[in-house]
């Protein structure tokens, strides 16, 4: 039986008191962590742009018992990544976790982007990652701990037809994720960065709707594996975890 975006992961860590920021939460894979971060016992900010989705979202919290703060931001303005880390903070407190899951694409073929086009997928999918982690970093340093999860794609593992500029920005996750891995375990504070496939999401549905999506994958699995990283031992860490439906070709 397939579940729906609704229903939470299930196995996972103990994350009670701890307190989550979650970007992109409005729908899809940034819905689903957010519900099963809740599931486990954190209580979770969420940011996204469209108001009436994260009032979906913040039901799902409310619904696991959890608190939670819904804030509208637009994270390919600068001001708005740091508006949306003080706001969590004020409300819940200082960050236990951060999950970095905004992004968005444009397809098309390389000879037609333009520098808007350029310009779109750095602010939304990399610039928007490095600056809420900046922001959180200020309140994970001083703690020294604290977990920070940058959801990139297989996009930036391989190269796809009309998804220059989107391979490009998640390979850069990629490797900032790794850079910011090694600077910042000496502060006690890990880095992973998941690389999920094809996913059933309404981000799909948009640019690949011709696609048969029999056995992609759903926003929960790529929630199971987060809850997966977080149930790691303090003495261990994972850099990247690479997801891919069973049928599809290795990367």
């Amino acid at each position: 039986m397939t579940k729906t975006s609704d229903e939470p992961c299930r196995a996972g860590p103990d994350l009670r008191r701890r307190v989550a920021i979650v970007t992109g939460a409005g729908r899809g894979i940034g819905r689903a962590i957010a519900a099963a971060l809740a599931h486990h016992g954190a209580d979770v900010a969420i940011v996204a742009r469209t108001p009436a989705e994260l009032a979906e979202t913040g039901e799902l919290v409310r619904q696991a018992g959890r608190h939670t703060i819904q804030i509208v931001a637009d994270l390919t303005r600068p001001d708005d990544c740091a508006r949306a880390v003080a706001e969590a903070v004020a409300a819940l407190g200082p960050p236990d976790i951060l999950v970095n899951n905004a992004g968005a694409a444009r397809f098309g073929p390389v000879q037609g982007y333009t520098a808007d086009d350029l310009d779109f997928h750095y602010a939304v999918n990399f610039r928007s990652m490095a600056l809420c982690s900046r922001e959180a970093l200020a309140h994970m340093l001083r703690r020294r701990s604290g977990t920070i999860v940058n959801i990139a794609s297989s996009s930036g593992k391989k190269p796809y037809r009309h998804q220059g500029p989107y391979c490009a920005m998640k390979a850069a996750v990629i490797a900032m994720s790794k850079v910011m891995a090694l600077e910042l375990r000496e502060h006690g504070i890990r880095v992973h960065v998941v690389c999920p496939g094809a996913v059933d999401t309404k981000m799909a549905d948009a640019v690949h709707p011709e696609r048969d999506r029999t056995g992609w994958m759903q926003p929960e699995d790529v929630a199971r594996a987060v809850l997966d990283l977080l149930a790691l031992p303090e003495h261990l860490t994972v850099d990247e975890v690479v997801m891919r439906r069973l049928l599809a070709d290795p990367g």
